[in-house]
């Protein structure tokens, strides 16, 4: 049974475009979720090329089966299943499956679920402050993804960027002070 869409709703305007087969539809969906989904994709395949084509193969599941979906709670438990699903028969498939298939023999052994589930919380909270990132200049906002979302430590940041260790840390705590007070800004 479907169950009427409240067309007066903000949230809901992507799901009514979505079904009317509009694309920008699916472009407010992509701009809320991609960046939460490349992050849960690059924590099981750790190559985030790969994670960039099983979110890209996602986005166009929805596209296919836009008549199917009546709310955004049932697109995105829709694109963590699709996207998690996809990182697992790609670990299978791939030349690393040797390596991973510890990690994978593990995570099912201690609730799979879980696992995810605690990836989908963090994915979601790196979702809420990436608009927040996007508001530091440019230098500290690079910085902060290198160290936070790329896992570089400051020697490697230093190096790749052309300058000091010192600049690194003093750019890093500029952004954490930075991202604290928009969060306390916000409601």
């Amino acid at each position: 049974m479907k169950h009427k869409i409240n067309k007066n709703s903000p949230a809901n305007e992507a799901i009514i475009l979505l079904q009317r087969s509009n694309e920008k539809g699916l472009s407010i969906i992509f701009k809320n979720y991609h960046p939460g989904l490349i992050y849960f994709a690059t924590q099981y395949l750790k190559d985030s090329q790969a994670a960039e084509d099983v979110v890209a193969e996602s986005f166009l599941k929805i596209w296919q089966r836009r008549q199917d979906f009546e709310s955004l709670p049932a697109i995105k438990a829709f694109l963590y299943t699709t996207v998690r699903n996809a990182c697992i028969n790609l670990l299978k498939q791939s030349n690393r499956y040797a390596a991973c298939h510890e990690e994978i023999r593990y995570l099912a052994e201690k609730s799979e679920e879980l696992y995810a589930e605690h990836k989908m919380i963090k994915a979601e909270l790196l979702n809420k402050i990436w608009q927040d990132i996007e508001l530091l200049p440019e230098v500290r906002r690079n910085i902060f993804k290198m160290i936070y979302i790329d896992g570089l430590n400051t020697f490697e940041i230093a190096n790749a960027l052309h300058i000091s260790v010192d600049t690194v840390r003093v750019q890093k705590a500029r952004a954490l002070n930075a991202l604290r007070a928009i969060s306390k800004q916000k409601p």
